[in-house]
C-alpha cells in the first residue's frame, strides 16, 4: 500500500508487537509500495500467517491514521464516519480509496479500491479491512450486524481462522475487490464518541498539511478550549480520543510537548484573542481563561509575552510574533 512515512512506521511497530523483528528482515526504509510489499511478504513467510496484515489492521490503535481517525471518531454515525474516511483516506494511504455504494436492499457497501494497482495490494486490502472493521466496531454504540464481507484474497483452507478474526460468518473469497457490507441499521448507528464541536474544529484543519500532521495536538487543544475556564482532566481527554492516558502522554511527547504545555498554550491563545478584542477587563479575561486571580494571570502573561497584559493591550502587541513558537 502506498503510504506516508507515519503510516509505514505504524505498520512496522505493529509487526513488532506480533513478534516480527522488522530490522532483521533487511527491508530498509519503507519509501514506496514495492518496499512495503516486500516487508509483508517476508513477515508473512517468517510467521507462516497469511492473516498477518488483517491482524495488524485489527489491532492498530485509534490515532494511527492521524486526522482520518479523529474526524471519523467525532462523526455522528457509522455512515458519517465512513463518508469522512472515504474523503480523507488518501491522506494516509495515497492510491487507496474507499468507494461507498448503496445497494437496492438498503445495504451499504464500502469497497477498497487501489488506483492504480500496485505490488502488495492484497496485503494492503487486508490491512485496510482490519482498520475499518475494528474502528467501526469499537466506536459504534451497539454491535453491528455486518451482513457479509467480500475479500479479494483467494479462498483459504481452512477458513475458520478468517471467520474468527473477522467475526462475520458470510465471507466470499476471490472477489474482484475487497468490500465490507453494512446493514441500513448499521449505517445509521450513532457513535459513542460523536462530538460535533470537535468535528468542526478538525474539519477546519484539513487541507493545511502541517496542522493535519499534528491532528492529535489539534484534537487535544479543541477539547481543552471547550472546557475553559476549567482544565479538562488528562484522563477525560485521553478517553475522548480513544487512547489510554499513557498513550496520550507518549504521543504528545513525540510531538515535543506535554498535556500541561498544551493547556498552557490554549489559555495563552484564548487570552490573546480576548485581549485583542478589547471588550473585557483584565480581571474578566483572567477568569475566562481559568485564573482565580488577576495577579496570577498577569504573572502568566509576563511569562508568555515578556510584559504586563496592560502594556500589551495599550501597545496593541498581542498579535505580535510570540516567543518560543
Amino acid at each position: 500500500m502506498p503510504v506516508v512515512a507515519a503510516t509505514a512506521q505504524a505498520i512496522s511497530e505493529a509487526l513488532g508487537r506480533f513478534g516480527v523483528d522488522v530490522p532483521r528482515l533487511k527491508i530498509g526504509p519503507i519509501h514506496d509500495d514495492l518496499a512495503l510489499a516486500t516487508l509483508w511478504a517476508r513477515a508473512i513467510a517468517r510467521t507462516g500467517r497469511r492473516t498477518l496484515p488483517l491482524e495488524v489492521g485489527l489491532t492498530m490503535p485509534l490515532g494511527t491514521m492521524g486526522v482520518v481517525d479523529y474526524l471519523a471518531a467525532s462523526s455522528a454515525t457509522v455512515g458519517a464516519a465512513l463518508t469522512v474516511a472515504q474523503r480523507l483516506f488518501p491522506l494516509v494511504a495515497p492510491g487507496v480509496q474507499l468507494l461507498l455504494e448503496r445497494l437496492r436492499s438498503g445495504v451499504r457497501r464500502v469497497v477498497i479500491v487501489n488506483q492504480p494497482p500496485f505490488p502488495g495490494e492484497l496485503e494492503s486490502d487486508l490491512l485496510v479491512l482490519g482498520i475499518v472493521l475494528a474502528r467501526m466496531r469499537a466506536l459504534a454504540s451497539r454491535p453491528l450486524e455486518m451482513p457479509s464481507l467480500e475479500l479479494a484474497e483467494p479462498s483459504p483452507e481452512p477458513r475458520a481462522r478468517w471467520v474468527e478474526l473477522l467475526g462475520v460468518a458470510r465471507l466470499r473469497f476471490g472477489a474482484r475487490r475487497t468490500a465490507l457490507r453494512f446493514s441500513s441499521g448499521d449505517w445509521t448507528t450513532p457513535l459513542r464518541s460523536a462530538d460535533p464541536r470537535l468535528l468542526a474544529t478538525l474539519e477546519a484543519t484539513v487541507g493545511d498539511e502541517q496542522r493535519t500532521g499534528d491532528a492529535l495536538l489539534v484534537a487535544v487543544r479543541a477539547l481543552a478550549l471547550r472546557r475553559l475556564p476549567d482544565a479538562p482532566p488528562l484522563g477525560e481527554v485521553a478517553s475522548a480520543l480513544g487512547l489510554s492516558v499513557r498513550s496520550l502522554q507518549r504521543k504528545l511527547s513525540l510531538s515535543r510537548t506535554s498535556f500541561v504545555e498544551v493547556l498552557d498554550e490554549v489559555r495563552r491563545d484564548r487570552a490573546e484573542q480576548l485581549l485583542d478584542e478589547g471588550a473585557l477587563t483584565l480581571g474578566e479575561i483572567a477568569a475566562r481563561v481559568g485564573f482565580a486571580e488577576q495577579a496570577s494571570f498577569t504573572r502568566a502573561w509576563r511569562r508568555w509575552r515578556g510584559e504586563a497584559p496592560s502594556r500589551s493591550r495599550r501597545h496593541g502587541s498581542a498579535l505580535a510574533p510570540r516567543r518560543g513558537r
